[in-house]
């Protein structure tokens, strides 16, 4: 059977899976499934069902809003919908926040409405009815909020956040709600910024992290201890003197927590087992970014990423880390019982299904993209590492166009990725396919300033534009050395966040690309700084300095000053909504180079933020890679 070439269109036709959650019994597993939705233009969700016994998984549900929330003790599985069933409550108000939990129980029978929760929230069940909650809340009464009408008032910084809109005087809040009584009880204080929270095994505490944001948001973040029968919350580390920012309990008198050095944005947290009897704090001499955390008997498994594979971990509370598994791309989700961890993730092909661990490996079991996989030419993620000129080892990638023949002569795109703390894998990138699927060389590499390695590599603070610089055109180089196909004349380059700035950074410092396309991007740390919702914190942080103290440096470190040098046709992807990375900064880069009589284009997305490549309403994501495709074939195709 002939393959269909992957077309940027066929967002449609994949899904993205995650979430991974065992039932109580552990007879079962419910992961979740999300796809892009042409007719509506948004996305549908649905739950999928593992049965261990039979090894298969089934649909569970089919509405198209549907998230999980909980497994019950009765074996039921509970999830919030927008489908219709709930009945209407009694005295609400139109605009009041309300998530409608549904249940069904996975041997059969239709999903029925279960309860309310009054609120816009997730909730993790305690006992008896209790649920802790996370929400985000107003910090102000109601009688007490502004009521203006024409124009808006701010009084802290951020004001606003991506993807969350205005949040002055609005907080991330943990809360108690009794499902019999239908009350939802608030246990940190209105100003109270809540971070990561777990419950003790024996159901009586709540370690949570965080701290006050009064007037500016600031890095450091406590640990503290809520009492669930007496209410009372303790401070077990002052939010004014540390940067907790993960919490989980081995058993009900140890923690495990992280304390970031925050001194820095590049520092995995170092890790420490808080004991709370006595208070002491051991630290652990591991250097690991760890994310979502699994406990299982006496163990914390986690997630940790290492180059570009992803990996879990279990740790006893010595520190031991005494089991790790190792799978290429990302795991998007897992669950560990009685030592038999499901996962979501990416498959050797790069696409996300569910699977199961056995004989440690990874045994994948959904089927839910092989249809795609099938009908469509993907072509794999060729992986490689070289020396650079500083004598360390960069992980780098490259895809080959579709239908490609030794001695031919192919254009080529250079993708580079965000954060910078972040990193690429084989996994399957729709948009690189498309852009092979058209003839392009992709090739990609994770730099100095990439995760998975150590706090040492990730640290590009006080150097953004130099040895990242240097080592994403020595990976070029080494490309091009290695793939004599590729036509060194036709090149381009593009990536998005901090991968736009690198693009702008690129432009405004060599010729050696035809064409750019730079996407939600920086070009200048005075106004990234100061206008956007993570700038006067991070961003002030990555430079070492201030604009009154260290002017020099910002404007040392702005591809816009740079940008009078720029001769490279590029076209800038913004959104009106993008709070991350501020739209004015691609308005600036564009008219410094369109002034200076540089080809250029300017795409503003209306009513999208900074996840628009990856979470946008779908035609606007296709619309973008319509227009950078249009782009780089004007400039790259003979």
């Amino acid at each position: 059977m002939t393959k269909k070439s992957v077309a940027y269109t066929d967002i449609y036709e994949y899904s993205q899976v995650s979430g991974a959650k065992w039932s109580p019994d552990g007879r079962y597993a419910v992961f979740a499934e999300n796809r892009a939705d042409e007719e509506k233009n948004g996305y549908k969700t649905c739950l999928w069902l593992y049965e261990k016994a039979t090894g298969k998984t089934k649909r569970l549900t089919s509405s198209g809003s549907d998230r999980f929330a909980y497994w019950e003790e009765t074996g039921a599985v509970v999830f919030a919908s927008g489908r219709p069933g709930a009945p209407k409550r009694e005295g609400a108000k139109p605009d009041e926040p309300v998530t409608h939990l549904f249940r069904i129980f996975p041997d059969g029978g239709e999903a029925e409405f279960y309860f309310d929760l009054p609120t816009a929230g997730s909730l993790t069940p305690i006992k008896d009815g209790l649920f802790l909650v996370r929400s985000f809340e107003h910090a102000l009464p109601e009688d007490e909020r502004p009521k203006r009408k024409g124009y808006q008032v701010f009084d802290e910084i951020p004001f606003w956040m991506n993807g969350m809109g205005v949040t002055n005087k609005k907080r991330p809040a943990l809360s108690i709600f009794d499902r019999a009584s239908g009350k939802l009880t608030r246990f940190t204080s209105p100003l109270f910024e809540a971070g990561g929270a777990d419950i003790s095994p024996d159901k009586t505490k709540i370690a949570f992290t965080g701290s006050e944001l009064i007037g500016a948001k600031r890095r450091q973040g406590g640990l503290f201890v809520y009492d669930i029968a007496s209410g009372k919350t303790e401070t077990l580390i002052d939010p004014l003197t540390s940067c907790v920012d993960k919490a989980a309990f081995w058993d009900d008198d140890t923690l495990l927590i992280g304390i970031n050095p925050c001194k820095d944005s590049h520092s995995a947290s170092d890790l420490y087992r808080y004991d709370l009897g006595t208070h002491e704090m051991t630290k652990f001499p591991h250097d690991l970014a760890i994310y979502q955390t699994v406990r299982d008997g006496d163990l914390l498994y986690f997630c940790h990423d290492e180059w570009s594979h992803s990996r879990i971990g279990a740790m006893n509370s010595a520190g031991e880390i005494v089991y790790t598994l190792s799978t290429p791309g990302s795991v998007t989700g897992f669950d560990v019982k009685d030592g038999e961890i499901v996962l979501t993730g990416d498959r050797p092909d790069g696409m996300q299904e569910f699977g199961r661990v056995a004989d440690g490996a990874v045994e994948w079991i959904s089927t839910i993209n092989d249809g795609y996989v099938d009908t469509h030419e993907i072509i794999p993620a060729e992986r490689f590492t070289f020396t650079n000129s500083d004598g360390v080892e960069i992980e780098g990638f490259v895809i080959k166009p579709a239908g490609w023949e030794k001695g031919g002569s192919y254009p080529g795109l250079l993708e580079i990725h965000g954060g910078p703390k972040a990193a690429y894998n084989v996994a399957y990138n729709h948009e690189m396919q498309a852009y092979a699927a058209q003839g392009y060389y992709v090739f990609f590499c994770n730099p100095r300033g990439s995760s998975g390695r150590t706090s040492e590599f990730a640290d590009v603070t006080g150097k953004l534009g130099t040895i990242d610089y240097r080592d994403i055109m020595e990976f070029t180089d080494e490309v091009l050395a290695r793939e004599p196909e590729l036509d060194e004349k036709r090149l381009g380059v593009l990536g998005g966040s901090y991968g736009g700035f690198m693009t702008n950074w690129i432009i405004g410092h060599t010729d050696r690309f035809a064409a750019a396309a730079s996407q939600r991007s920086i070009s200048n740390y005075f106004t990234k700084c100061l206008t956007t919702d993570i700038g006067h914190y991070h961003n002030l942080t990555q430079m070492e300095t201030d604009p009154w103290q260290g002017p020099d440096v910002f404007w040392e470190h702005s591809p816009l000053k740079y940008a009078d040098k720029c001769v490279t046709p590029t076209i800038f992807i913004c959104s009106d909504h993008d709070f991350r990375c501020w739209f004015a900064e691609g308005i600036q880069m564009y008219n410094a180079i369109r002034r200076n009589g540089v080809d250029a284009r300017l795409c503003i997305f209306k009513d999208e933020n900074h996840e628009l490549s990856r979470s946008g309403k779908p035609k606007n994501r296709i619309s973008r890679l319509d227009e950078m495709l249009k782009w780089f074939d004007r400039y790259l195709k003979k």
